[in-house]
C-alpha cells in the first residue's frame, strides 16, 4: 500500500468518526428536546447522558471530557436549565467513563454496564437536580424515587444501545482515534 491512499483512507475514516459523533449529537439534542415536552419525569431518558457515557467509555479522557462539555452545555440550553449546570456534570462523566474503562473491563455487558450506567445515571440526576435548587435559591426535597426510576429506565435504555453501537463499531476504543 502506498504513502497516499495510506494517507486518504485515514483522512476518510476521521471524517467518518466526526459525521458519527455529529449524528449522535443531534439525535441526542432531539431525544432530549421531544421527551422533556412530552414525557413525564420518570419517563425521561438522559440521552445525552447515555451518549457521553459511551463516547467517554470508548475513547480517552480528553475526548470524553470534551464531548460531555459539549453536548451537556447544548442540553442545558436547549431545556431551558441554568446554563453551565449538566456541562460540568457530563464533563466530569465523560473524564471518569474514560477512566472506568481502564480500570475496569472495556468489554463490560449486561447486568454489570446496566449498574454502572444506572448508577451514573442517579448521580448525575442527584448533582443536577440538587444543583438547581441552590443555584436558585430555592428549597425542596429532592424526588429520589423519580430519579431512581429515570435512572434504572436510562440503564436499560444505556445498555441495549451500547450494544447496538458496539455492532457498528468493532473496535470501541478505535472509533475517534
Amino acid at each position: 500500500m502506498n504513502p497516499q491512499e495510506s494517507s486518504h483512507n485515514r483522512i476518510y475514516r476521521s471524517r467518518l468518526k466526526i459525521s458519527f459523533v455529529a449524528v449522535i449529537y443531534l439525535l441526542s439534542i432531539l431525544f432530549d428536546f421531544l421527551q422533556s415536552r412530552y414525557l413525564p419525569l420518570y419517563l425521561n431518558l438522559d440521552w445525552t447522558l447515555i451518549f457521553v457515557f459511551y463516547i467517554g467509555w470508548s475513547t480517552d479522557a480528553v475526548k470524553g471530557a470534551a464531548t460531555g462539555t459539549v453536548f451537556g452545555i447544548t442540553q442545558d440550553f436547549l431545556l431551558g436549565t441554568l446554563l453551565g449546570i449538566n456541562g460540568g456534570v457530563k464533563t466530569l462523566i465523560g473524564y471518569s467513563a474514560s477512566y472506568l474503562s481502564n480500570v475496569l473491563n472495556p468489554d463490560l455487558e449486561g447486568i454489570l454496564r446496566f449498574c454502572l450506567v444506572a448508577g451514573v445515571t442517579f448521580i448525575n440526576n442527584l448533582l443536577v437536580f440538587k444543583s438547581q435548587y441552590m443555584l436558585s435559591g430555592f428549597a425542596g426535597e429532592i424526588p429520589v424515587l423519580t430519579l431512581l426510576a429515570s435512572s434504572l429506565i436510562t440503564g436499560i435504555a444505556a445498555d441495549l444501545l451500547f450494544r447496538i453501537l458496539d455492532r457498528i463499531h468493532t473496535s470501541p476504543k478505535k472509533f475517534l482515534d
